[in-house]
């Protein structure tokens, strides 16, 4: 248990013992938010004196003070889960995702704990989308204790675009498929929309949500595992993290950085083209433009001002000892 706690604890800087106050507008991974989480944490795992005080604790602020983001009660949800109180973690997770509506992860976790603890039913009137999950988790018992009848299931998931002629094809649910009548696949394909979902896109753009820096800085790069040379600067349809699920068509993705991290990034990125022409003085102006951008960022909030000076003390490192910006070096002194 000790390395979830230090899992958690990576996330966060610290810790302080007072719940994090009532605030729509509060950035849900700020610290005053991770040490509380911390403090939990730590009581459940390391202090079973103290383990249901805790809880309690968290799920009275998951109830009273969460912010609308949901990470606190999808946090209580989580540890529920952890200790097979599925109906607990259902619950935790169903508020979780009342206030953050798509997120995808939130969504993820209610189905699968609605259907440990027996909630479908109420799960598939929970939504539009909780009638989608309940019928996905309905069909995969269905697949799994080899029932019949499914041909209903999967007709309603193709209509809501939950599946592909690919994912017929090739998917976790491929054997189940083909144990319907020939007739039936066949006239389920012809059902079949195209397919308007990039999964690797979906992935990237959820890794990117749970990232910080994606506020200030393009980190699709780091994310899709560009390499160093190609890190700095996304490609023009490069997925950002604005996730949102359409009523009719499924997942949809913003196909670029928004306005604020392509500034700070590009700046850099121009920084480091001139590095590598060994063009001082245009290095000198895209680093005045870095620094005038990281200074705009810092007045944006408090977590911004604390990652965009920790942009800007990686940047005096960089120059300052990578030998890919050696050519500039003297620049140093600009930061």
């Amino acid at each position: 248990m000790r390395a979830f706690v230090v899992l958690i604890f990576t996330l966060s800087f610290g810790f302080c013992s007072s719940e994090p106050g009532k605030n729509p507008n509060r950035n849900p991974y700020s610290l005053e938010t991770l040490l509380f989480l911390e403090e939990v944490l730590l009581d459940v795992w390391e202090n079973p004196s103290a383990k249901e005080d805790a809880m309690s604790r968290l799920r009275y602020v998951c109830r009273t003070k969460d912010t609308d983001d949901g990470y606190l009660c999808y946090m209580w949800g989580l540890l529920e889960f952890q200790r097979g109180n599925y109906n607990e973690s259902y619950t935790g997770f169903r508020k979780a995702l009342d206030k953050s509506p798509n997120d995808t992860l939130y969504k993820n976790m209610m189905r699968i704990s609605a259907e440990k603890s027996g909630n479908l039913s109420d799960l598939k009137s929970h939504s539009y989308d909780g009638e989608v999950l309940s019928t996905l988790s309905e069909l995969e018992i269905g697949c799994r204790e080899g029932k019949t009848q499914l041909y209903p299931k999967f007709q309603f998931l193709i209509s809501r675009g939950v599946f592909t002629k690919e994912s017929l094809k090739r998917g976790s649910f491929v054997n189940c498929f083909q144990t319907l009548e020939s007739n039936e696949q066949i006239a389920l394909l012809k059902e079949v929309r195209n397919a308007n979902v990039s999964y690797k896109e979906r992935l990237l753009a959820d890794q990117m949500k749970t990232d910080p820096f994606t506020k200030i800085w393009d980190t699709s790069g780091y994310h899709r595992g560009d390499s160093g040379k190609e890190m700095v600067g996304a490609t023009a349809s490069a997925v950002t993290a604005n996730v949102a699920v359409g009523s009719q068509t499924g997942v949809s993705f913003g196909t670029g950085p928004n306005r604020s991290q392509t500034l700070i990034t590009e700046a850099w990125k121009k920084v480091k083209l001139a590095s590598n022409s060994g063009n001082e003085g245009q290095a000198k102006e895209a680093l005045k433009q870095f620094l005038s951008e990281v200074q705009v960022t810092k007045r944006k909030g408090k977590a911004e001002a604390m990652m965009a000076e920790a942009l800007q003390r990686a940047a005096k490192l960089l120059i300052e000892q990578d030998p890919q910006y050696v050519k500039i070096r003297s620049l140093a002194k600009e930061l």
